[in-house]
């Protein structure tokens, strides 16, 4: 009788530890695609509520499919701090990266700090081939931002640049029909939708035929657009807007081209794909242009999507960071997270429908002008100028587009977001890093873009 009686708690307990050590166990060494449209605005796509013109078909089709996140947040207004974020899962405080200062011989912008660690030395380390295909100059390696990377191919980018998406999507097929024998990481880098507006035929024309007064395509004068976008007539403004929307068109036909070749090749059956953005672009909404100076949503809410096994399809309206898509990568392909991350990984919510937990989310590191940082906790939204002290809020689910500024109310809502924001932003990590010197080519490409002096 006892010995009958102890076989169940011998069970129990051997099955315990059977699930114990599968759940230790690495998860499927499936392939990734991570894909990054430059300067993509959310609200310029049809998933995300555009309906002014069809810039986003192919997209659109494939995103039935996906896990659609309808509030996703870059951490940054531009491209370094921002994808640093996106490679180490950490708040622009506490990577270093994108620190842009102007010296009399050369400008510097700091790098990536050299001993946190990336997604990309992540699945290295655990086996997977690692590529990247990248068309943008603040990606450059000097920045730090290839560590972990087997195959960086990089190009330096300005106003006149020479790849375009299509030549990007052939490189990816090429470089993964190399590596098709082995699981891999590739990240996939589109930097169209970034000034000029230039598209190519058939696309140059199809939106801002018979726009513009003084103005007309390709688009390629920021430092003008920039100086002057208080005064441009509104047909030129239409004629700028435009001119982005066939940009986006344009990388939307390949997107389609890239993610059809993914599943003729089989790719699709067993990857995880991404897509998303580093930041988005003003168009003039609040009377600037571009990109870098401002927290405005136009620059700040950017498209996140996920495909793959195991993703439940449907849409998400609770509020993630560019910083989360590294712990969700990992925990996906079962690779320990990366120490320190201070995203979140979002595939509970993917596979198995979790809530997410309701987080503030930082942004900040603006490339020139007066500094300014944001909070999010959606749907409040807290913009800090700390020059002058000047707090502004807006509620982004009755004002999207940020109309009616208001000032931070007395109720606990409030007061606890600014609260924390104020305690995380002092403990920003100081390392006193040395910038990267911005001269020669580096520095060509950059004040093409007016980014540098």
């Amino acid at each position: 009788m006892t010995r009958i009686g102890h076989i169940p708690r011998v069970l129990c307990v051997v099955g315990a530890l059977a699930l114990l050590a599968c759940a230790r166990q690495p998860g499927p060494m499936r392939p990734v695609v991570l894909i990054v449209v430059d300067t993509l605005r959310a609200d310029r796509l049809g998933a995300w509520g555009y309906t002014e013109r069809p810039t986003s078909p192919h997209l659109d089709a494939w995103l039935s499919r996906a896990r659609v996140y309808e509030h996703g947040f870059s951490t940054s207004p531009w491209t370094l701090p921002s994808m640093a974020s996106l490679y180490t899962g950490r708040w622009t405080v506490n990577h270093g990266a994108g620190r842009l200062e102007q010296h009399p011989d050369a400008p510097t912008a700091t790098p990536l700090r050299p001993e946190l660690p990336t997604l990309a030395e992540r699945f290295q380390a655990a086996g997977y081939a690692t590529g990247a295909i990248v068309t943008n100059t603040f990606l450059a390696p000097v920045f730090g931002v290839a560590r972990g990377f087997s195959d960086y191919d990089f190009e330096a980018a300005g106003v006149t640049r020479s790849r375009r998406a299509d030549e990007v999507v052939r490189r990816a097929f090429v470089w993964i029909d190399l590596h098709a024998d082995r699981p891999f990481l590739l990240f996939v880098h589109f930097f169209d939708p970034h000034m000029a507006y230039d598209a190519p035929p058939p696309f140059r024309g199809r939106f801002s035929k018979g726009l513009g007064k003084t103005l007309s395509e390709p688009v390629v004068d920021v430092g003008r657009l920039r100086a002057e976008a208080g005064s441009l007539p509104d047909a030129d403004r239409r004629l700028v807007a435009a001119a982005y929307d066939e940009e986006v068109a344009f990388v939307d036909s390949q997107l389609g081209v890239l993610l059809d070749g993914l599943e003729q090749r089989g790719v699709l059956r067993n990857a995880l794909v991404v897509l998303t953005a580093d930041h988005g672009e003003e168009l003039f909404d609040h009377g600037g242009f571009e990109h870098g100076h401002a927290l405005w949503q136009e620059i700040l809410h950017v498209p996140l999507a996920i495909w793959g096994p195991g993703v439940r399809a449907g849409r998400e309206t609770s509020a993630v960071s560019l910083v989360d898509i590294t712990p969700t990568l990992l925990d996906a392909a079962g690779l320990e997270p990366l120490p320190g991350c201070d995203g979140i990984s979002l595939w509970p919510n993917l596979s198995l429908g979790d809530p997410l937990p309701p987080r503030p989310l930082y942004a900040g590191y603006v490339l020139y002008g007066v500094e300014r940082k944001a909070v999010i906790g959606w749907p409040e939204k807290l913009v800090w100028t700390p020059a002058l002290d000047l707090w502004k809020r807006f509620d982004l689910a009755s004002d999207p587009g940020e109309q009616r500024a208001g000032a931070v109310d007395a109720s606990p809502t409030s007061q606890g977001l600014q609260r924390t924001a104020l305690a995380h932003w002092k403990q920003a990590v100081d390392d006193h890093q040395a910038g990267v010197r911005l001269d020669g080519d580096l520095r060509a490409k950059l004040e093409g873009l007016g980014y540098v002096e």
